[in-house]
């Protein structure tokens, strides 16, 4: 016969309310299940939810432009489908600071932040939704 004494006492009030409150025990395989379903699953939603962010469903993602090493102050007549702003010295021999536009014949221009049109495109592009992206 079991002995029955204030720790026995107290470990089945304790059982009891854990099966109050998670409900009743599982046999180990159904736990071992559950438990490998969801490690399982983690990875595959947080992966999900990574490439939401890097690639929006709205649109097709441009590629990042390459460096632009000198500028130009002339302006530029062709559409344009993207823009980035390339800081000085972010990336190594990138020495200038540029706006880099990239037009629909897929070209990208190196224009210089100092040109006195690139207020007025940067704001016509903005309301098109196109944004400087910050390279």
């Amino acid at each position: 016969m079991p002995r029955v004494g204030p720790a026995s006492v107290q470990n089945k009030a304790i059982d009891n309310s854990l099966t109050v409150i998670l409900g009743p025990r599982m046999p180990f395989s159904i736990r071992c299940g559950l438990t490998l379903l969801c490690l399982t699953m983690l990875p595959l939603l947080h992966a999900q939810e990574i490439r939401k962010v890097i690639q929006p469903l709205d649109r097709i993602p441009i590629p990042a432009p390459t460096c632009c090493v000198t500028t130009s102050k002339s302006t530029l007549n062709e559409p344009v489908t993207a823009c980035h702003e390339q800081k000085e010295n972010i990336f190594p021999g990138c020495r200038v600071h540029a706006y880099i536009f990239r037009t629909v014949s897929k070209r990208d221009w190196c224009v210089d932040p100092g040109a006195w049109w690139i207020p007025l495109r940067l704001k016509r592009l903005e309301q098109r939704g196109i944004r400087c992206q910050i390279l």
